[in-house]
């Protein structure tokens, strides 16, 4: 029998990552880790490190953190550990111990993937035989076969990275990214219902969820209010908040629009006319109903504009790394600016 090969996938998201691997595994985790907060807490949950939905189910007794807050991981040794502890327990949902060698390609945002690159090498190097480490919108350009002259725009929670895709690996030059993201949407919304809602008591979970089950712009306006609870001053109540969800919403949108303008005039001007026609809207932030029409106005001034709203934002840039892994030979990893271990 030859070498068993797993090959894995894996989106490294600002709010949720996603793996995925050769032999059918497929795993969400939300991108937190927990510590426990005393001796008390350790004894009581009995692990060291909790991850995802389990540490936020336990947050009260642990100190959480979210290892790729704002698109990087912060250059201390404490935050290396934790990218590392997180990536390990990704690596280890797809049973990897069962096979002679495991090949790994990480999606993570384009900042961190240029930038952070050798921490999340250094993270994986305990678990894998060799990684490739890419930007999150090249992964989901290529779970697409859409790399020939694409522009696309992957909002997540810390950050929106907008990049080109021309049939090789994009260089720093070809990205750009913002922090109006996910996270941003719910400061605002929060910000916008403080502000019509005098004393209302809202936390940044509270936001999220409602922004995820509710969130629009333009004339994409939900046939009933969006009404909610929530405290103010103590009291509950039931109140609307549909303006202030498309305020939050929409302010997004102005600062990913000059940002493709600016990615798009600074290509060839040979192409100009296939990255207006061929963008790409993924990530979370690509379900705001109405989102990728708007976009499309805001860039008609550019000439004709074509926004392509992915179907599956959660798993598209995992199934974009593990396609890579399994097509791409190892020995060719160097040859495309990146690197094995």
């Amino acid at each position: 029998m030859g070498e068993q090969v797993l090959y894995i996938g894996i989106d490294l998201g600002t709010f949720r990552s996603v793996m995925v691997s050769s032999d059918s595994h497929e795993e969400e985790e939300l991108t937190v880790i927990g510590t426990p907060k005393d001796l008390i807490a350790k004894n009581f949950l009995k692990r060291d490190v909790l991850f995802g939905e389990e540490a936020l189910k336990n947050r009260l007794a642990l100190n959480l953190f979210r290892p790729l807050e704002h698109g990087v991981i912060k250059d201390t040794p404490e935050d290396r550990d934790f990218i590392a502890h997180f990536i390990t327990h990704l690596i280890n949902l797809s049973d990897p111990e069962e096979y002679d060698r495991v090949v790994a390609v990480i999606g993570a945002p384009a900042e961190a993937s240029y930038v952070d690159k050798t921490a999340i090498f250094d993270a994986a190097a305990g678990t894998v035989n060799a990684a490739m480490i890419i930007s999150e919108p090249f992964a989901v350009a290529y779970a697409l076969d859409m790399i020939e002259h694409t522009l696309v725009i992957d909002i997540g929670a810390g950050t929106t990275d907008l990049c080109r895709v021309y049939g090789t690996i994009p260089t720093p030059d070809d990205q750009m990214h913002t922090e109006y993201a996910g996270d941003y949407i719910d400061r605002k919304l929060i910000e916008e219902i403080q502000s019509k809602y005098s004393g209302a008591q809202i936390t940044k979970d509270m936001a999220r969820r409602w922004k995820e089950n509710n969130s629009f712009v333009g004339t994409s306006t939900p046939d009933e209010p969006i009404m909610v609870d929530f405290s103010i001053e103590g009291k509950a109540m039931t109140l609307d908040i549909t303006d202030c969800m498309q305020k939050a919403c929409e302010d997004i949108v102005d600062p990913i629009v000059e940002n493709v303008k600016l990615l798009i005039a600074g290509s060839n001007p040979e192409y100009h006319d296939q990255f207006r026609r061929n963008m790409i809207l993924a990530g979370g932030g690509s379900g705001i109903k109405g989102l990728g029409a708007m976009i499309e106005r805001r860039l008609s001034d550019l000439g004709n504009v074509s926004v392509h709203v992915v179907d599956d934002p959660v798993r598209l840039g995992a199934m974009g790394g593990l396609r890579l892994a399994m097509e791409v030979p190892e020995e060719m990893w160097k040859n495309l600016t990146l690197a094995s271990r």
